[in-house]
Protein backbone atom coordinates (compact mmCIF):
# COMPACT_ATOMS: atom_id res chain seq x y z
CA UNK A 1 0.00 0.00 0.00
CA UNK A 2 1.24 3.53 -0.99
CA UNK A 3 2.42 6.08 2.29
CA UNK A 4 -0.29 8.47 0.89
CA UNK A 5 -3.20 5.26 1.44
CA UNK A 6 -1.69 4.13 4.96
CA UNK A 7 -1.96 8.10 6.14
CA UNK A 8 -5.42 8.31 4.34
CA UNK A 9 -6.63 4.95 6.10
CA UNK A 10 -4.76 5.65 9.70
CA UNK A 11 -6.94 9.03 9.65
CA UNK A 12 -10.50 7.01 9.44
CA UNK A 13 -9.36 4.88 11.84
CA UNK A 14 -8.56 7.24 14.23
CA UNK A 15 -11.86 9.31 13.65
CA UNK A 16 -13.62 6.58 14.57
CA UNK A 17 -12.00 5.50 17.91
CA UNK A 18 -12.94 9.58 18.76
CA UNK A 19 -16.48 8.65 18.71
CA UNK A 20 -16.20 6.06 21.30
CA UNK A 21 -13.40 7.91 24.31
CA UNK A 22 -14.10 10.22 26.60
CA UNK A 23 -14.71 13.67 25.64
CA UNK A 24 -10.83 14.59 26.21
CA UNK A 25 -9.19 12.18 24.11
CA UNK A 26 -12.34 12.44 21.90
CA UNK A 27 -11.33 15.92 20.84
CA UNK A 28 -7.37 15.10 20.48
CA UNK A 29 -8.16 11.97 18.47
CA UNK A 30 -10.74 13.77 15.94
CA UNK A 31 -8.39 17.44 15.68
CA UNK A 32 -5.53 14.49 14.35
CA UNK A 33 -7.71 12.74 12.43
CA UNK A 34 -8.99 16.13 10.39
CA UNK A 35 -5.29 17.08 9.83
CA UNK A 36 -4.51 13.65 8.53
CA UNK A 37 -7.92 13.42 6.25
CA UNK A 38 -6.94 17.04 4.50
CA UNK A 39 -3.82 15.48 3.17
CA UNK A 40 -5.89 12.83 1.44
CA UNK A 41 -9.00 15.21 0.26
CA UNK A 42 -6.11 18.08 -1.62
CA UNK A 43 -4.57 15.99 -3.51
CA UNK A 44 -2.84 18.42 -5.47
CA UNK A 45 -0.91 20.04 -2.31
CA UNK A 46 1.13 17.39 -1.60
CA UNK A 47 2.01 16.88 -5.17
CA UNK A 48 3.27 20.14 -5.15
CA UNK A 49 4.87 20.25 -2.45
CA UNK A 50 6.93 17.31 -3.87
CA UNK A 51 7.64 19.31 -7.18
CA UNK A 52 9.87 21.48 -5.11
CA UNK A 53 12.84 19.54 -5.10
CA UNK A 54 15.60 20.25 -3.30
CA UNK A 55 18.65 21.50 -5.64
CA UNK A 56 21.84 20.28 -3.88
CA UNK A 57 25.66 20.50 -5.94
CA UNK A 58 24.70 17.19 -7.34
CA UNK A 59 21.77 17.59 -8.97
CA UNK A 60 21.49 17.93 -12.55
CA UNK A 61 21.94 20.92 -14.46
CA UNK A 62 18.54 20.77 -16.52
CA UNK A 63 16.84 20.53 -12.86
CA UNK A 64 19.04 23.80 -11.45
CA UNK A 65 17.89 25.63 -14.46
CA UNK A 66 13.86 24.73 -13.75
CA UNK A 67 14.57 25.41 -10.56
CA UNK A 68 15.63 28.83 -10.66
CA UNK A 69 13.97 31.96 -9.02
CA UNK A 70 16.46 34.68 -10.29
CA UNK A 71 18.57 35.55 -12.96
CA UNK A 72 21.17 38.15 -14.22
CA UNK A 73 22.39 38.93 -17.83
CA UNK A 74 25.39 40.78 -18.37
CA UNK A 75 27.43 40.71 -21.76
CA UNK A 76 29.90 43.92 -21.55
CA UNK A 77 32.84 44.94 -18.94
CA UNK A 78 32.43 41.20 -17.65
CA UNK A 79 34.26 41.06 -14.43
CA UNK A 80 33.70 37.21 -13.04
CA UNK A 81 34.91 38.92 -9.04
CA UNK A 82 32.42 41.93 -9.32
CA UNK A 83 29.61 39.26 -11.08
CA UNK A 84 30.14 36.30 -8.65
CA UNK A 85 28.69 38.71 -5.94
CA UNK A 86 25.47 38.62 -7.59
CA UNK A 87 22.98 36.39 -5.60
CA UNK A 88 21.56 35.05 -8.54
CA UNK A 89 20.43 31.66 -9.37
CA UNK A 90 21.39 31.35 -13.35
CA UNK A 91 23.40 33.85 -15.07
CA UNK A 92 24.10 34.84 -18.79
CA UNK A 93 27.27 36.15 -19.18
CA UNK A 94 29.87 36.31 -22.16
CA UNK A 95 32.87 34.11 -22.41
CA UNK A 96 34.93 36.51 -22.98
CA UNK A 97 35.09 39.69 -20.88
CA UNK A 98 35.50 41.62 -24.38
CA UNK A 99 34.57 39.41 -26.80
CA UNK A 100 38.16 38.37 -27.81
CA UNK A 101 39.94 34.98 -27.36
CA UNK A 102 42.38 36.46 -25.25
CA UNK A 103 39.82 37.83 -22.52
CA UNK A 104 38.04 34.47 -22.51
CA UNK A 105 37.30 33.43 -19.02
CA UNK A 106 39.12 30.50 -17.95
CA UNK A 107 37.97 27.25 -16.07
CA UNK A 108 38.67 28.22 -12.46
CA UNK A 109 36.98 31.69 -13.45
CA UNK A 110 33.59 29.90 -14.37
CA UNK A 111 33.87 27.50 -11.53
CA UNK A 112 34.17 30.32 -9.66
CA UNK A 113 31.16 31.81 -10.81
CA UNK A 114 29.04 29.02 -10.56
CA UNK A 115 29.25 29.24 -7.04
CA UNK A 116 26.97 31.80 -5.07
CA UNK A 117 27.64 34.11 -2.25
CA UNK A 118 26.02 31.72 0.36
CA UNK A 119 27.81 28.84 -1.13
CA UNK A 120 24.83 27.32 -3.31
CA UNK A 121 25.33 26.07 -7.03
CA UNK A 122 24.21 28.01 -9.50
CA UNK A 123 24.16 27.56 -13.23
CA UNK A 124 26.03 29.52 -15.55
CA UNK A 125 25.27 29.86 -19.26
CA UNK A 126 26.96 31.18 -22.31
CA UNK A 127 25.69 33.63 -24.78
CA UNK A 128 26.20 32.74 -28.33
CA UNK A 129 25.13 34.35 -30.95
CA UNK A 130 24.22 32.43 -34.06
CA UNK A 131 22.18 34.29 -36.37
CA UNK A 132 24.45 36.79 -36.22
CA UNK A 133 28.51 37.39 -36.90
CA UNK A 134 30.29 39.80 -34.63
CA UNK A 135 33.68 41.58 -35.96
CA UNK A 136 34.87 41.55 -32.20
CA UNK A 137 35.00 37.55 -32.28
CA UNK A 138 37.79 35.75 -32.41
CA UNK A 139 37.08 33.95 -35.93
CA UNK A 140 36.23 37.44 -37.64
CA UNK A 141 39.08 38.40 -40.93
CA UNK A 142 39.07 42.01 -40.93
CA UNK A 143 38.73 41.70 -44.98
CA UNK A 144 35.22 40.39 -44.34
CA UNK A 145 33.70 43.85 -43.83
CA UNK A 146 36.07 45.80 -46.58
CA UNK A 147 35.79 45.99 -50.09
CA UNK A 148 32.04 45.98 -50.73
CA UNK A 149 31.90 42.37 -49.10
CA UNK A 150 33.76 41.12 -51.92
CA UNK A 151 36.32 38.63 -49.86
CA UNK A 152 33.35 37.61 -47.16
CA UNK A 153 32.45 33.60 -47.05
CA UNK A 154 29.29 33.06 -48.67
CA UNK A 155 27.36 33.07 -45.65
CA UNK A 156 27.75 36.84 -44.57
CA UNK A 157 24.54 38.51 -44.96
CA UNK A 158 23.81 42.55 -44.47
CA UNK A 159 25.30 44.16 -41.41
CA UNK A 160 22.56 45.17 -38.50
CA UNK A 161 21.71 48.80 -38.71
CA UNK A 162 21.06 48.96 -34.78
CA UNK A 163 23.88 46.97 -33.69
CA UNK A 164 26.94 47.97 -36.28
CA UNK A 165 29.80 45.59 -36.59
CA UNK A 166 27.26 42.78 -36.45
CA UNK A 167 26.10 40.91 -39.68
CA UNK A 168 23.39 38.68 -40.31
CA UNK A 169 24.57 34.83 -41.67
CA UNK A 170 22.82 32.02 -43.55
CA UNK A 171 23.18 30.01 -40.44
CA UNK A 172 22.37 26.48 -42.92
CA UNK A 173 25.62 27.58 -45.12
CA UNK A 174 28.62 25.03 -43.77
CA UNK A 175 31.53 27.52 -43.52
CA UNK A 176 29.06 29.41 -40.60
CA UNK A 177 28.31 25.86 -38.91
CA UNK A 178 31.98 24.90 -38.86
CA UNK A 179 32.59 28.02 -36.89
CA UNK A 180 30.00 27.65 -34.34
CA UNK A 181 30.43 24.14 -33.85
CA UNK A 182 31.17 21.59 -36.37
CA UNK A 183 34.96 22.41 -37.14
CA UNK A 184 37.84 21.81 -35.02
CA UNK A 185 38.16 23.77 -32.46
CA UNK A 186 34.63 25.55 -32.80
CA UNK A 187 33.56 28.31 -30.95
CA UNK A 188 30.99 26.07 -29.11
CA UNK A 189 33.80 23.76 -27.79
CA UNK A 190 35.77 26.45 -26.23
CA UNK A 191 32.63 27.58 -24.24
CA UNK A 192 32.52 23.71 -23.24
CA UNK A 193 36.05 23.55 -22.20
CA UNK A 194 35.41 26.55 -20.08
CA UNK A 195 32.97 24.34 -18.37
CA UNK A 196 30.22 26.34 -18.79
CA UNK A 197 26.64 25.04 -18.02
CA UNK A 198 25.23 25.59 -21.30
CA UNK A 199 25.06 28.25 -24.10
CA UNK A 200 22.51 31.28 -24.04
CA UNK A 201 21.22 31.20 -27.86
CA UNK A 202 20.58 34.53 -29.54
CA UNK A 203 19.49 35.59 -32.91
CA UNK A 204 17.54 32.06 -33.30
CA UNK A 205 14.84 34.69 -34.42
CA UNK A 206 16.91 35.64 -37.89
CA UNK A 207 15.53 33.12 -39.75
CA UNK A 208 12.47 35.79 -40.18
CA UNK A 209 14.96 37.96 -42.14
CA UNK A 210 16.08 35.28 -43.81
CA UNK A 211 13.52 33.66 -45.64
CA UNK A 212 12.93 35.38 -48.31
CA UNK A 213 16.68 33.99 -49.25
CA UNK A 214 15.07 30.84 -48.21
CA UNK A 215 12.15 29.57 -48.20
CA UNK A 216 13.10 26.97 -45.33
CA UNK A 217 14.58 29.38 -43.04
CA UNK A 218 12.51 28.73 -40.13
CA UNK A 219 12.65 24.17 -40.56
CA UNK A 220 17.18 24.96 -40.92
CA UNK A 221 17.32 27.08 -37.80
CA UNK A 222 15.23 24.33 -35.91
CA UNK A 223 17.52 21.68 -37.74
CA UNK A 224 20.77 24.16 -36.37
CA UNK A 225 19.48 24.34 -33.14
CA UNK A 226 19.28 20.43 -32.81
CA UNK A 227 22.37 19.78 -34.34
CA UNK A 228 23.76 21.99 -32.39
CA UNK A 229 22.45 20.77 -29.10
CA UNK A 230 23.43 16.85 -30.41
CA UNK A 231 26.77 17.86 -30.58
CA UNK A 232 27.01 20.00 -27.19
CA UNK A 233 25.93 16.91 -25.36
CA UNK A 234 27.97 13.98 -26.91
CA UNK A 235 30.64 15.99 -25.14
CA UNK A 236 29.55 17.35 -22.12
CA UNK A 237 25.99 15.20 -21.04
CA UNK A 238 23.62 17.65 -19.65
CA UNK A 239 24.99 20.45 -21.46
CA UNK A 240 22.22 23.34 -21.50
CA UNK A 241 20.48 24.82 -24.15
CA UNK A 242 18.51 28.05 -23.99
CA UNK A 243 17.34 30.22 -27.41
CA UNK A 244 16.76 34.07 -26.90
CA UNK A 245 13.44 35.37 -28.86
CA UNK A 246 12.03 33.60 -32.22
CA UNK A 247 9.01 32.70 -30.31
CA UNK A 248 7.25 31.41 -33.29
CA UNK A 249 9.82 28.04 -33.23
CA UNK A 250 8.26 27.43 -29.94
CA UNK A 251 5.19 25.92 -31.76
CA UNK A 252 7.70 22.81 -33.21
CA UNK A 253 7.73 20.16 -30.79
CA UNK A 254 10.77 18.93 -31.93
CA UNK A 255 12.34 22.45 -31.33
CA UNK A 256 10.92 22.43 -27.46
CA UNK A 257 11.95 18.84 -26.97
CA UNK A 258 15.93 19.93 -27.38
CA UNK A 259 15.77 23.13 -25.35
CA UNK A 260 15.59 23.04 -21.38
CA UNK A 261 14.06 26.77 -21.38
CA UNK A 262 13.78 29.76 -23.74
CA UNK A 263 14.77 33.48 -23.21
CA UNK A 264 12.76 36.55 -24.28
CA UNK A 265 13.73 40.85 -24.40
CA UNK A 266 11.40 42.96 -24.48
CA UNK A 267 8.18 41.00 -23.82
CA UNK A 268 5.96 44.07 -22.31
CA UNK A 269 8.34 46.94 -23.98
CA UNK A 270 10.56 47.93 -26.49
CA UNK A 271 9.73 46.03 -29.71
CA UNK A 272 9.57 49.32 -31.44
CA UNK A 273 11.23 51.44 -28.87
CA UNK A 274 13.16 50.76 -25.86
CA UNK A 275 10.78 52.14 -22.90
CA UNK A 276 7.25 51.99 -25.10
CA UNK A 277 4.51 49.72 -24.39
CA UNK A 278 4.34 47.08 -26.82
CA UNK A 279 0.91 46.34 -28.65
CA UNK A 280 -1.44 43.85 -26.69
CA UNK A 281 -2.06 41.62 -28.73
CA UNK A 282 1.66 41.02 -30.01
CA UNK A 283 2.12 40.70 -25.81
CA UNK A 284 -0.52 37.97 -25.80
CA UNK A 285 0.77 35.62 -29.02
CA UNK A 286 4.25 35.64 -27.30
CA UNK A 287 3.01 34.90 -23.75
CA UNK A 288 1.18 32.10 -25.31
CA UNK A 289 3.87 30.66 -27.37
CA UNK A 290 6.00 31.43 -23.89
CA UNK A 291 3.59 29.29 -22.24
CA UNK A 292 4.48 26.24 -23.98
CA UNK A 293 7.66 26.08 -22.55
CA UNK A 294 6.35 26.14 -18.85
CA UNK A 295 3.84 23.90 -19.48
CA UNK A 296 6.68 21.40 -19.98
CA UNK A 297 8.33 22.46 -16.47
CA UNK A 298 10.83 24.10 -18.19
CA UNK A 299 11.53 27.85 -17.47
CA UNK A 300 10.79 31.32 -19.17
CA UNK A 301 13.80 34.22 -18.53
CA UNK A 302 11.97 37.91 -19.63
CA UNK A 303 14.41 40.74 -19.46
CA UNK A 304 12.83 44.36 -19.79
CA UNK A 305 15.38 47.36 -20.53
CA UNK A 306 13.76 49.39 -18.01
CA UNK A 307 14.53 51.90 -15.33
CA UNK A 308 11.53 53.33 -14.01
CA UNK A 309 10.72 52.09 -10.88
CA UNK A 310 6.76 52.40 -11.05
CA UNK A 311 7.33 50.78 -14.65
CA UNK A 312 9.18 48.08 -13.51
CA UNK A 313 7.46 46.75 -10.68
CA UNK A 314 4.16 46.50 -12.32
CA UNK A 315 6.12 44.49 -15.41
CA UNK A 316 7.60 42.53 -12.50
CA UNK A 317 4.06 41.50 -11.60
CA UNK A 318 3.06 40.85 -15.34
CA UNK A 319 5.90 38.73 -16.05
CA UNK A 320 5.51 36.80 -12.54
CA UNK A 321 1.97 36.10 -13.09
CA UNK A 322 2.82 34.76 -16.38
CA UNK A 323 5.09 31.94 -14.76
CA UNK A 324 7.97 33.88 -16.16
CA UNK A 325 11.35 34.78 -13.96
CA UNK A 326 11.97 38.40 -14.50
CA UNK A 327 15.35 40.44 -14.94
CA UNK A 328 15.57 44.22 -15.58
CA UNK A 329 18.73 45.70 -17.65
CA UNK A 330 20.33 48.88 -19.49
CA UNK A 331 20.26 47.68 -23.26
CA UNK A 332 24.16 48.16 -23.54
CA UNK A 333 23.66 44.78 -20.92
CA UNK A 334 27.53 46.31 -19.55
CA UNK A 335 26.47 46.23 -15.83
CA UNK A 336 24.52 43.64 -13.84
CA UNK A 337 21.88 44.98 -11.36
CA UNK A 338 21.57 43.87 -7.62
CA UNK A 339 17.70 43.95 -7.34
CA UNK A 340 15.64 45.48 -10.46
CA UNK A 341 16.53 48.99 -10.54
CA UNK A 342 19.81 50.90 -11.82
CA UNK A 343 22.50 51.95 -9.65
CA UNK A 344 22.62 55.58 -9.58
CA UNK A 345 26.50 56.15 -9.39
CA UNK A 346 26.61 54.24 -12.27
CA UNK A 347 26.23 55.36 -16.13
CA UNK A 348 24.64 53.57 -18.84
CA UNK A 349 26.76 52.43 -21.56
CA UNK A 350 25.95 52.55 -25.07
CA UNK A 351 24.42 49.74 -26.75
Amino acid sequence: MAAGAVSCAAGRWILQKSMTNDPPSRSLLAAVAVLMSLACVLPGAQPAFAQQQTVTLTSSPAAMLAAAKSWGYQLQNVDPDTIAAASYDMLVIDYSRDGSQAQALGADEVAKLKRKPDGGRRIVLAYLSIGEAETYRYYWKWYWGRFFGGLAPDWRGRQNREWRGNYGVRYWDEGWQNIIFRGPDSYLDRIIKAGFDGVYLDKVDEYVDMTKQNPDARAAMIAFVRALAAHARERAPGFLIVPQNGEGLLTEAGYRAVIDGAGKEDLLFGEDKTGRPNDPESIRENVARLKLVTAERKPVFAVEYLDAPAEIERARRRLVGYGFIPYFADRALDQMRIGDLPDPSVKPGKK
